[in-house]
């Protein structure tokens, strides 16, 4: 595409080449049954992302036993009965020329046994001041299986067809909370000196490729944490050179924890991502993912001729208007529908499930995916009296 005309390119990362650089942002839509299979309904949403011309389409927060779960209707993998249903994934994904990522985390310290019915455990003990959980230490043995859980995970879902598979160290989560200094508070060899606390990472990633050196490795990175101790690129720069010794494929870049969640949300607003994905690409030469309140393909294109990331990752945009690229390649970016929560911080938070009480996944912007059997009344109103309307609402005017 003329226009955009980096964003639409192919880019070739190592072996494998991508029919442009836009990416879906990890998501998890909270519809997995409580035995961690994907859904119809799973399928439906991110065919629905791929079909509409994605590079790479992330299936977010998948746990790799049910203990790492954020809620039992989350996806788990680690059993072969999950087998099944990461493959019409993968191929929902993969027939429309999109390539597929399958994300893999465990929820650690910032678990609810309210929503899982499951031990919170992390590196150390934690209470996230909201949730108000005592976290409990892993014992070695724990911490060792939980390594074998990754690997398992990762087999799985290579087996299953995903083209990459992405390992979650970010977001306050359970190998986020052993590298943290913040948060890990060890005396024995998984905490105290940097080696200590990268050595989950280092054991995980080297069982998977002792297992299967060909499998797509990729990371997402906490760039800053927010909080006195917390991690930055600064100090994980020692283990993300020794991942790119690993042949690590690309990384993402994220930041906060739960209890920094407000200035992360600043954070995205000003483009602090943006610097953060910038200051990753001077100390590594593996692809990165700049991410994190970008709104258009214009906000992408921009990223990429600043050289501030390889890729650009989309994930609230995509949500509010899954059609953003296919509007944007037939010249109607006119027609795109804003996402509301970009126009103003905290003004609409029903993507993210955790917030609610009912664990639903949803969103209000007319544009949005509607899952089969919804309930709800959809709104209908084109695109330009919906963006007048949440552009009066951010300024505070609601006589519109």
């Amino acid at each position: 595409m003329k226009k955009y005309p980096k964003s639409f390119s192919k880019f070739k990362i190592k072996d494998i080449v991508l029919k442009n650089r836009v990416l879906s942002s990890p998501r998890n839509i909270n519809s997995a049954d409580q035995k961690g299979n994907v859904s119809n309904k799973t399928i439906d949403y991110f065919e629905n992302i791929a079909k509409n011309n994605l590079g790479i389409v992330t299936i977010g927060g998948t746990a790799v036993n049910p203990q790492g779960r954020n809620t039992i209707n989350e996806m788990w993998v680690g059993k072969k009965y999950h087998k099944t249903g990461l493959k019409k994934l993968s191929n929902a994904i993969k027939k429309h020329g999109a390539k597929a990522t399958l994300q893999l985390s465990h929820v650690g310290p910032q678990g609810n046994t309210v929503y899982n019915d499951q031990e919170v455990v992390g590196s150390s003990e934690y209470i996230v001041p909201d949730i108000k959980i005592k976290a409990r230490a892993l014992k070695i043995d724990e911490i060792e299986k939980i390594e074998d859980d990754f690997v398992t995970a990762a087999l799985l879902g290579w087996d299953s067809g995903f083209d990459f598979i992405e390992i979650h160290l970010a977001h306050g989560y359970l190998i986020h909370s052993f590298l943290s200094e913040y948060q890990n508070k060890r005396k024995d060899k998984y905490g105290g000196s940097e080696e200590n606390r990268f050595r989950i990472v280092k054991n995980i990633i080297n069982k998977i490729l002792r297992k299967n050196s060909k499998i797509r490795l990729c990371a997402r990175i906490s760039g800053d944490d927010f909080i006195n101790k917390g991690l930055n690129i600064n100090n994980l720069k020692n283990l993300i050179n020794w991942m790119d010794k690993k042949n690590f494929y690309y990384y993402t870049v994220t930041a906060g924890i739960y209890e920094t969640s407000k200035k992360k949300y600043i954070s995205i607003k000003s483009g602090g991502y943006w610097k953060l994905a910038k200051n990753l690409k001077k100390i590594t030469k593996t692809a990165v993912v700049a991410q994190g309140g970008i709104r258009s393909i214009a906000d992408g294109e921009k990223l990429l001729d600043e050289k501030i990331g390889d890729i650009f990752g989309m994930c609230q945009a995509l949500i509010a208007d899954p059609r953003i690229l296919t509007k944007t390649i037939k010249n109607n970016e006119e027609k795109v529908y804003k996402c509301l929560a970009h126009e103003k911080v905290g003004a609409c938070h029903r993507c993210r499930y955790l917030m609610h009480k009912t664990l639903t996944f949803d969103c209000i912007t007319p544009s949005r995916w509607v899952p089969k059997n919804y309930k709800k009344k959809v709104l209908k109103m084109n695109a330009e009296k919906w963006n007048r309307i949440i552009a009066s609402t951010a300024k505070g005017d609601s006589k519109n």
